[in-house]
């Protein structure tokens, strides 16, 4: 085994199938790819039983998952050499039929030579971390490219600021560079800035001596001092009153604090990570936050893409936190088919913590609310007309809507063809890619 490899196996890429119900792959990533020697591009072409046919796999659970209308667990082999360990979820119709199937896998062993091995990818793209309760997913081009980033720079004290929408993942990021640095055998504190009373800000932070106000009967060690030899991650640091600022930017220039009411200065040894959700640079130029202190934290900028813009890691998150909420609650509840497709087209503005928030409560209930979509908003003349009052807004030409009602007509002809895409592509006179990439463009 190449001694890399082995050596990161629990920080693996992972593998990925979104297919039809006959096989056919609609999803895949460029991993899954590596594993197979072949482009993406063709990948995507492809069915799964003709990789098995060929000789890419030596079997497929997908198929296994299909007939059996069951999950279906186990280790496949590549002719790359890699050895899988994959699950095979089928999506169920209310009427019993699969509809799609979501195959991944979080961990692989390999036999490659020095030439084949794809250690760069495993060390530039660790996909899947998994947490005390969390999992980092990193399907797509963007969260790649951050896990690259947070590799390069754990070994640094480099001051980071993450910044993205509420709910994206933040604090995780935060914890996987903790993680990975010699910081891990220290506490990893984190304070959301926005939870805490102005006047207690200082208190919670520099910690003060006994005596040093009135109530103060014994001496506090603050949160600064609490983090020596881990990791403090000042979450929304947008919120910190401008006073409190200026002593942290003392802190960190200094690496000593002061507790209220005391004489002496400490030594801090701590690493700082601040997160934001809103335009730090903006609150500068209107003297909302101290420029100086901008500077300091804003060492290392990693930006968080909002999750609408990920429909890859959308695919694992779902898939993640079905299974992590099945286990705590001791349920075993699937998506069906609708359902899923319904998360795949929302758009998500709350992000992961919405994500998770409302599979909970699926979970939690076995309710599956259903909502108009927009193949029924398209089944009659009232209903087209209302369909597009709308929806003026969102198409923004006469191509968008065209697009919807040429997806609609697509899925219309696939159901004919019972769900046999390349039957439905014979019958439409166009290539089976074409379907995929037509109905994925009114999805956004």
């Amino acid at each position: 085994m190449n001694p890399h490899i082995n050596e990161n196996l629990s920080d693996s890429p992972s593998t990925l199938f979104v297919t039809d119900a006959k096989g056919n792959i609609l999803i895949s990533n460029e991993f899954t790819a590596v594993t197979v020697g072949m482009p993406l591009e063709e990948l995507l072409k492809c069915n799964v039983q003709d990789l098995v046919k060929k000789g890419y796999y030596n079997r497929s659970i997908t198929m296994e998952a299909i007939e059996k209308k069951e999950k279906v667990s186990r280790t496949i082999n590549t002719n790359k050499g890699f050895s899988i360990l994959s699950t095979a979820t089928p999506l169920l119709q209310s009427d019993g039929k699969v509809k799609l199937v979501v195959t991944t896998s979080n961990t692989y062993k390999a036999n490659l030579s020095k030439e084949e091995s794809p250690s760069k990818v495993v060390e530039d793209s660790d996909q899947s971390i998994e947490e005390s309760d969390t999992k980092l997913v990193a399907e797509s081009l963007a969260m790649k490219q951050i896990i690259k980033v947070c590799n390069q720079i754990t070994s640094y004290e480099s001051k980071v600021l993450i910044y993205g929408e509420s709910g994206t993942g933040k604090e995780m990021i935060a914890k996987y560079i903790y993680r990975k640095s010699h910081h891990k055998n220290g506490p990893f504190l984190s304070i959301n800035c926005a939870a805490i009373p102005i006047n207690f800000f200082e208190h919670e932070l520099f910690g003060y001596e006994k005596g040093a106000f009135p109530g103060a009967t014994e001496t506090k060690k603050g949160m600064i001092e609490e983090a020596e030899g881990g990791v403090l991650f000042l979450d929304e640091i947008s919120e910190m009153p401008l006073e409190v600022q200026a002593k942290l930017l003392h802190v960190i220039e200094n690496n000593h604090v002061r507790r209220i009411g005391g004489i002496r200065n400490l030594t801090v040894n701590c690493r700082i990570i601040s997160a934001t959700n809103r335009d730090l640079w903006e609150m500068v130029t209107k003297g909302l936050f101290r420029e100086d202190l901008y500077y300091r934290i804003n060492v290392i900028p990693i930006h968080v893409p909002p999750l609408r813009t990920r429909k890859l890691d959308l695919v694992g998150l779902i898939s993640h936190f079905v299974a992590e909420l099945n286990e705590k609650y001791n349920k075993n509840i699937y998506l069906s088919a609708e359902e899923f497709q319904k998360l795949l087209l929302h758009d998500w503005p709350g992000n992961a913590r919405e994500l998770k928030n409302y599979i909970e409560r699926l979970v939690v209930t076995e309710h599956y609310p259903v909502e108009l979509k927009e193949e029924e908003a398209l089944s009659d003349s009232y209903a087209l007309n209302h369909f597009i009052k709308n929806n003026m807004a969102r198409f923004k030409s006469l191509g968008d809507f065209m697009s919807v009602v040429e997806a609609h007509y697509i899925k219309q002809v696939i159901h004919s063809c019972h769900d046999n895409t390349s039957e439905a592509a014979r019958k439409l006179g166009i290539h089976r890619s074409a379907i995929y990439r037509k109905l994925k463009k009114t999805k956004g």
